[in-house]
């Protein structure tokens, strides 16, 4: 499939096809993740999370592509992959350290991030309590998808991950409905 080709499967919802012409790259980028200190499981989480976001930005009516979608996803995976790495290396003393230096602009009310806010709390509220719970652990709690599986009861780590791609997915929908009531 040409890149152009797996866009507009997306865009018309036919993405099963898409996705598994985009997983060819995947073995390239869990390549990368494993050799600066990542795992198999963190790989394959953020090449999903990946997909997820390109989804949604190849969705966008302003989304213009201006190299390989290959290209663009590995540059997502990078991004993703790069926080991980920051969140690993975070040291508590450090960030409470550098909160005493914030001016009070730093720490100002900000209106649109209130605004979503808002509509994640409205979205949480109408996702279903399995979901929820996904996103709780995984999101915050920052457990694995295989601690995940294990102490929601799903058959394997694999059908975890569905459910929290599907999770995702209906969530993202319902942001989108809520973006479009409040506009």
């Amino acid at each position: 499939m040409t890149d152009q080709e797996i866009i507009s499967a997306i865009r018309k919802g036919k993405r099963e096809k898409a996705i598994k012409e985009l997983y060819k790259e995947y073995p390239k980028i869990k390549a990368n993740i494993l050799s600066s200190g990542g795992d198999d499981e963190i790989a394959r989480e953020i090449f999903h999370d990946s997909l997820i976001l390109l989804i949604e930005k190849v969705n966008k009516s302003d989304f213009e592509l201006t190299a390989k979608l290959s290209t663009f996803l590995y540059g997502i995976n990078r991004f993703l992959w790069k926080n991980e790495l920051r969140k690993r290396r975070r040291n508590p003393e450090l960030e409470w350290k550098d909160t005493l230096i914030l001016s009070a602009d730093d720490v100002g009310y900000n209106e649109e991030k209130e605004e979503q806010m808002k509509v994640l709390a409205k979205v949480l509220n109408q996702v279903t309590d399995k979901c929820k719970k996904i996103f709780e652990m995984f999101y915050f709690k920052k457990e694995s998808m295989t601690d995940i599986a294990q102490k929601l009861g799903f058959t394997s780590v694999n059908s975890a991950k569905t459910q929290k791609y599907k999770c995702m997915e209906r969530a993202i929908k319902l942001a989108k409905e809520s973006n479009h009531h409040t506009t």
